[in-house]
């Protein structure tokens, strides 16, 4: 019976176990979380939802909590998982659209690259957690993986592959393609290289670089992509195509988790979009499900041109490189923007820096939230 082991109990994490339960697989799943009598209430709520539907699922709980590595490897090692599902962070993507529509904007400009302590230090404990288990579990990570898997790389702690962002779009691109083409969006096979900046925006704009994506649209046994165009391919994703965002839209995000999470339990080999895969920047095409994780990039393309690709979003998403050593360098412009409304500066990020950093962004914030007020902590 193959295992698979959730850590972070929010709103994602109960999204895919649910999703897990409602498959009727003989899959045991352990949602793990901090918080014994929520835990204990989700997941009751969850497998006999499954079971009111007929689903036999095999779902319970442990308690731990991530700042506590050696409990967390106990837990690890005792279940003893497949799969290691990481849906944990300090501070979720969303929360910054709860702020007052003026406020949000201004703190928009950002972009993501900012906020990358917020993610990057609950998935490093847990990796941490990983190897002192002594684990052989498949690791897949939904906080950020663009930018945390290359950072963590550099320390060997580096998630197997991600989940989201570049995954997100490829349905709305596949019903594009099938709607011009004439044909089913199920025959339809997309091959996309972009990073998470240029994933977030493709449903609110066509003006996308050529040197920030790269696509390839299958169909009958070729691509497609050169009779389409890629200016009308685009635009029904910020029209007809758009859907449902903020915490709502979160369901698109456990949905692409689960491409990539069901072909691992299964052992049966899919090609799917992931960010992060083997601790590269950014998102691509990759097989998984029967043996290692591999990319499975456009006809033609190298593995360096794809980081190219992904490299230049990264730029744009507010983190200018990466060093050997871990240290993450961000762009002047975005971190303008964190000083003015946050009253945050950090240009330069050494990973052994990272926590008392995502402690104070914490902080900063939440004095934002509150009253807009920027200013010493």
């Amino acid at each position: 019976m193959r295992k698979i082991m959730i850590i972070g109990a929010g709103d994602l994490g109960r999204r895919v176990c649910g999703e897990l339960a409602h498959r009727d697989r003989r899959w045991e799943v352990r949602l793990v979380g901090r918080t014994e009598d929520a835990l204990q209430r989700d997941v009751n709520l969850i497998r006999f939802s499954a079971l009111q539907q007929g689903c036999r699922s095999r779902v319970d709980y442990a308690l731990t909590d991530l700042d506590d590595v050696a409990r967390t490897a106990e837990v690890i090692a005792e279940f003893a998982p497949d799969v290691v599902f990481l849906a944990a962070s300090l501070q979720s993507w969303w929360v910054i659209t709860t702020l007052p529509a003026e406020r949000f904007q201004r703190l928009y400009a950002a972009n993501f690259g900012p906020w990358l302590p917020m993610h990057l230090v609950p998935v490093h404990k847990a990796m941490r957690a990983v190897r002192a288990a002594g684990s052989q579990a498949v690791v897949v990570n939904a906080a950020y993986p663009d930018v945390v898997h290359p950072v963590l790389a550099t320390a060997g702690l580096a998630p197997h592959v991600g989940i989201g962002n570049v995954a997100n779009n490829v349905p709305a691109l596949r019903h594009s393609a099938g709607t011009i083409l004439g044909t089913d969006p199920a025959d339809v096979d997309v091959r996309l290289v972009t990073h998470h900046y240029v994933s977030h925006r493709l449903s609110r704009t066509t003006d996308i670089s050529p040197t920030q994506l790269r696509i390839a649209i299958l169909a009958e046994g070729r691509d497609a992509l050169p009779d389409i165009g890629l200016s009308r391919l685009l635009k029904p994703l910020t029209t007809e195509y758009r859907r449902t965002g903020g915490m709502a839209g979160q369901a698109m995000t456990a949905a692409s988790a689960m491409s990539v999470l069901v072909p691992l339990l299964e052992q049966r080999e899919a090609v799917v979009h992931a960010p992060g895969p083997l601790g590269l920047p950014g998102g691509y095409p990759v097989a998984v499900g029967s043996g290692p994780v591999r990319l499975a990039l456009p006809s033609g393309m190298t593995e360096q041109e794809a980081v190219d690709v992904n490299r230049s979003g990264q730029v744009e998403d507010g983190v200018r490189a990466i060093g050997d050593d871990g240290t993450v360098l961000f762009e002047e412009s975005t971190m303008d923007v964190m000083r003015r409304e946050l009253g945050y500066d950090c240009t330069t990020m050494p990973l052994s820096e990272a926590e008392d950093r995502a402690r104070e962004l914490g902080t900063r914030f939440a004095r934002y939230r509150e009253n807009g007020s920027v200013g010493r902590v």
